[in-house]
């Protein structure tokens, strides 16, 4: 009869005869058992069994602790006779007491047929004992040794599984044991060549060229290499396939049938997209001001703008949080540009889709920029139609609205919501085509309510990207109608200036949309730009927002507190915040403790948690920060960022945050609020970076 039921692959896990989950809390209790369970019936010496666990002490000990492990065993299974065997100076699991499911792996991959592989691939749920480790030599060597060779074994059995699948054409079967097997091995040729062909035979072109992309990237990735010849040959064939008639949920076919609109979530929030198109790239669209993924295809123009864009490619639409089919945020929940950020990966993320080139237009241009120099290895390359960096003028970006206009507009929004606003200048070639201005009122009501058309043009006033520019690193491609009457084209010039690998092309239309009468021209460019793609390497350079968060020195410390007594413990809830925030811990040297994020809103609230966390122990910190472009090291991050926030700190008061613009300029829409200062530090690349004090509480979201 059965006693024990002991799980080692994918964690610890033991279960009485009668179903009963056994708790065995002491680490070297469970780590004991899961040594004598897998091996059964295998009698091992007390000696040996001491050695295992407890190499760091004497041998009196060890036999000692080996005891009381022993007992609490026992203690542990006590309903019914144990299922230990003690004799003398051995231990053993008879095999007839317990079930393994490492020994029901092994069986099953030995038998070989398709029902017991199958079975064998069920029970691999994870690496044996995943993610326990004692800091016992050679316990933790034994675990390595063990997890390697069932690995192995487990590689094999998919291989196998994969071959009897294809033989038997099971093709659903097969693809699901070819991804599973490059889970365990990415580098797997064989398995990426076997999946392209499977994709192939399903109809899925796109797919089967979104494999050989995947890949390559693992390839280049991990070992520095290209693939095969005979995977490239595979690659090539599906190339000269001729593409199937894109009909099905995925896709809008020439009959004009809008893609199916799915859902994802971004932290709380539902975002709706849609994917639609063929081809190894993949784009992701990111519209502007406002958008409705279903509203797009109902206007004729704009839906061959798209099949034409995902001709190039697969083509990813979706809605902003906020807008359109996508979840409905309240006025001070609005997404900032690092939610919008966070965003898009989440939908990329769903969709497979590892790099993308990133198409933006508008404001949605913008939130790309951001993207590209934040995430340059998700990033492919860069296209911009009527973007810019700064929506508001200001002496040293003479482009834009006035603060004395701004009033105007609002008014104009409040007042005409409903109708066709703003058509007269996003689209004057069309201003007075009825039924486009007839859908183009429809469109921004379904887009958003008048309340949030005016909180998102709030949010975009304060938005300022300038002082990233410099450090986008993807192939850029800035596109600007010469007579846009919403966004100056010298807003795009200003932006393909700074941007180093950035190719200017100025439009011959006033309009603002880029699917109107500059259409053909801007496909034209965006089909030349991809194609024109290579593989690039890793980036050895990102953007990221330092936090420089100091200790203020004892004599300004009131209350008596011994400052460097607490210390340690200021470290340790400094590190406990970062991690809150999803940030990265970089050092704690004395009284600084630094940090990276890829998101400056995150940083701020850290920066806020970390000063508040020192006022609780009794001392006080303050904090200083800065976005900039930093160098990937092996032992963590440098670059003049570092140094600019390290300057921005020592002008903090004690128990303030505060931030240079750039940082300001990137969290337009995050609810935080800022007392300009008067004072300015040098910045890495600029001259005279203002500064600003966090004044609204900052720490409310995680």
């Amino acid at each position: 009869m059965t006693q024990l039921s002991i799980g080692l692959l994918g964690g610890f896990r033991a279960r009485l005869g009668s179903g009963q989950p056994l708790t065995i809390r002491r680490k070297k209790a469970q780590a004991l058992l899961a040594y004598l369970a897998l091996r059964p019936a295998l009698a091992h010496s007390r000696e040996s069994l001491a050695g295992l666990l407890w190499s760091g002490t004497t041998d009196e000990h060890a036999r000692h602790n080996l005891r009381q492990t022993l007992f609490a065993l026992r203690r542990a299974v006590e309903i019914g006779p144990t299922p230990f065997r003690l004799e003398g100076e051995t231990v053993a699991l008879p095999s007839e007491a317990i079930a393994v499911d490492v020994a029901a792996f092994e069986r099953c991959v030995q038998q070989g047929t398709r029902d017991t592989l199958h079975e064998a691939v069920t029970l691999y749920r994870g690496e044996l004992l995943e993610g326990f480790s004692l800091d016992e030599a050679p316990f933790d060597d034994w675990v390595a040794a063990e997890r390697q060779r069932l690995r192995e074994l487990a590689l094999g059995g998919l291989d196998r599984l994969l071959a009897l699948n294809v033989a038997a054409g099971a093709v659903e079967q097969s693809v699901a044991t070819g991804v599973r097997l490059l889970a365990l091995d990415p580098l797997r040729e064989s398995a990426h060549r076997a999946l392209m062909e499977l994709y192939a035979r399903q109809g899925r072109r796109t797919a089967a060229l979104r494999q050989y992309q995947v890949c390559v990237e693992a390839l280049r990735r991990e070992l520095g290499v290209g693939p095969e010849p005979a995977t490239t040959q595979c690659y090539q064939q599906t190339v000269r396939r001729a593409a199937p008639r894109e009909t099905g949920s995925d896709r809008a076919d020439d009959a004009g049938v809008a893609p199916t609109t799915r859902y994802t979530r971004s932290g709380e929030v539902n975002l709706a997209y849609q994917i639609i198109g063929s081809g190894p790239a993949d784009l992701v669209l990111v519209p502007g001001w406002l958008s409705n993924v279903e509203c797009f295809w109902e206007e004729p123009r704009l839906a061959r703008f798209l099949r034409r864009l995902a001709s190039f490619g697969r083509l990813i639409l979706f809605d902003k949080r906020g807008t359109g089919l996508s979840d409905r945020v309240t006025l001070d929940a609005l997404p900032s540009l690092e939610q919008r950020m966070s965003d898009v990966r989440a939908v990329m993320d769903t969709v497979g889709c590892e790099r993308a080139t990133l198409v933006g237009y508008s404001e949605g241009g913008t939130m790309c920029a951001l993207f590209a120099a934040t995430y340059p290895e998700r990033t492919a390359g860069l296209v911009m139609i009527g973007a810019y960096a700064r929506w508001m003028w200001s002496a040293d970006h003479p482009w834009g609205c006035r603060a004395e206009d701004y009033p105007r507009i609002v008014e104009r929004i409040r007042r005409e919501w409903g109708g066709p606003i703003g058509i007269d200048r996003r689209a004057p070639s069309l201003a007075h085509d009825a039924t486009f201005g007839a859908w183009w009122a429809r469109f921004l009501r379904m887009s958003a309510s008048p309340t949030a058309a005016l909180a998102f043009t709030e949010m975009n006033r304060d938005i300022d990207v300038r002082h990233v520019l410099a450090t986008i690193g993807a192939p850029t491609l800035v596109l600007h109608a010469v007579g846009d009457q919403v966004i100056e084209a010298a807003c795009g010039r200003y932006m393909a200036a700074r941007i180093p690998n950035a190719r200017f092309v100025e439009l011959p239309s006033d309009d603002h949309l880029p699917w109107l009468s500059d259409g053909d021209i801007i496909l034209d460019e965006i089909e030349r730009f991809v194609a024109t793609f290579e593989l690039i390497s890793e980036p050895d350079r990102l953007l990221v927002t330092v936090v420089v968060a100091d200790l203020v020195p004892s004599a300004r410390n009131g209350g008596g507190v011994d400052v460097e007594r607490t210390r340690d413990r200021y470290h340790e809830a400094a590190r406990l915040e970062i991690i809150r925030f999803r940030g990265r811990f970089l050092d704690a040297a004395g009284s600084t403790v630094l940090a990276a994020f890829d998101g400056p809103a995150r940083a701020i609230r850290c920066a806020s948690a970390i000063v508040d966390s020192a006022r609780r122990l009794g001392i006080a910190a303050k904090a200083g920060l800065h976005t900039g472009e930093c160098e990937i090291r092996a032992d963590g991050l440098t670059g003049a960022a570092l140094e600019v926030a390290r300057r921005v700190a020592a002008v903090a008061e004690d128990g303030k945050v505060v931030v240079s613009t750039t940082v300001k300029g990137l969290v337009a829409g995050s609810g935080l609020e800022f007392l300009a200062r008067g004072e300015k530090v040098d910045g890495d690349g600029t001259r005279g970076q203002p500064l600003f004090t966090v004044v609204s509480p900052a720490t409310a979201r995680g």
